[in-house]
């Protein structure tokens, strides 16, 4: 099993730096880039931060992940930010339950709140209301149905990258944009998309033949970018917005078998800032998500609930626009 120690030597950082980032300490001074190399890491050797001997009885908090174990496993994203959330959470004293949106709660009987992490259905968020426990829903928002939640800045963030290419020159900006479903059949809109083609019409820039919208995976990327070099030909945007990582490597893979260079032929940002996209070739262009921080906030929020009746909020967590080698090339 691995230890801090082994995380310390893989990521190039001491032990202390491993414990105080693995264990959400809000007073460590260290770069994103380097939480975000920690928290990779730990991934990667599948790390489980062991549970305190003791604790304080203060009750149990049920962190609940929108889709299935095995699907977490390969998910840095949401691992990250359920990462944050539950040692937060431990860090105050609660016993963290874990379950997933195709199962059931864990029998809890001294359950304090819920955590819900990912995308859920209107079906299923009621359901979880009907329970009567503080709730907070991370990465959706869900104030509609009078629920707190957590969300990320996706108007600012692409805007800048719509701002970004334009400024570089590019005339024809295209994206790739992700569709996603509920564990229970639930079509979800992607906001990133629609923020997309506002900012891109407010410049005169927006053709709908120059989006193309498939699952979130590389494969998918690569599938939806190989269909717009093939009916696009000479007409192919010089730049493209992919709607989070995954999409952005397939999609350079595809681009890259085609003869395409990037940057100098298509420009690419993501959106998520995985770790793997600073080691590809050209390193990647995204947006950065406080992932982390998204899940420390939930628990914030949710202790704000305990025995107090108040109007329900969405916090909005920023993201910054981190610019790498796949699109600084002036066109």
């Amino acid at each position: 099993m691995a230890t801090i120690k082994d995380i310390a030597q893989a990521a190039g950082v001491s032990s202390a730096t491993v414990s105080r980032v693995l264990n959400a300490d809000s007073t460590l001074q260290v770069g994103a880039d380097t939480r975000q190399r920690i928290f990779a890491v730990a991934e990667s050797l599948n790390y489980s931060k062991p549970q305190p001997k003791t604790t304080v009885a203060v009750g149990t908090v049920a962190v609940i992940q929108w889709y299935t174990a095995e699907a977490e496993m390969n998910d840095l994203y949401y691992r990250t930010i359920s990462w944050g959330a539950e040692t937060t959470l431990q860090a105050q004293g609660f016993r963290v339950a874990r379950s997933f949106a195709d199962t059931d709660l864990p029998p809890v009987i001294d359950l304090r709140g819920i955590i819900a992490i990912g995308k859920f259905s209107d079906k299923q968020l009621h359901k979880l209301a009907r329970l009567h426990k503080p709730l907070v829903v991370v990465d959706q928002d869900t104030l509609n149905l009078g629920i707190n939640c957590i969300t990320t800045d996706f108007e600012h963030a692409v805007a800048s990258i719509v701002q970004r290419f334009i400024d570089s020159g590019h005339k024809h900006i295209g994206m790739i944009a992700g569709q996603e479903t509920t564990s229970d059949g639930q079509q979800l809109a992607d906001l990133r998309l629609r923020a997309f083609t506002d900012y891109t019409r407010a410049y005169h820039r927006f053709e709908d033949r120059f989006v193309f919208t498939g699952p979130f995976s590389i494969e998918s990327g690569y599938q939806l970018m190989q269909q717009a070099i093939n009916t696009l030909g000479a007409d192919l945007p010089t730049a493209f917005f992919a709607a989070n990582d995954t999409l952005a490597i397939g999609a350079i893979k595809a681009l890259h078998e085609a003869g395409l260079r990037v940057p100098e032929d298509v420009s690419v940002i993501g959106f998520n800032d995985l770790a793997v996209g600073r080691y590809l070739t050209p390193s990647l262009s995204t947006v950065h998500v406080a992932t982390e921080q998204m899940g420390a906030v939930a628990v914030d929020l949710l202790m704000q609930q305990d025995g107090h009746r108040h109007a329900p909020v969405n916090t909005t967590i920023a993201s910054d626009l981190v610019l790498r080698e796949s699109s600084n090339w002036q066109k």
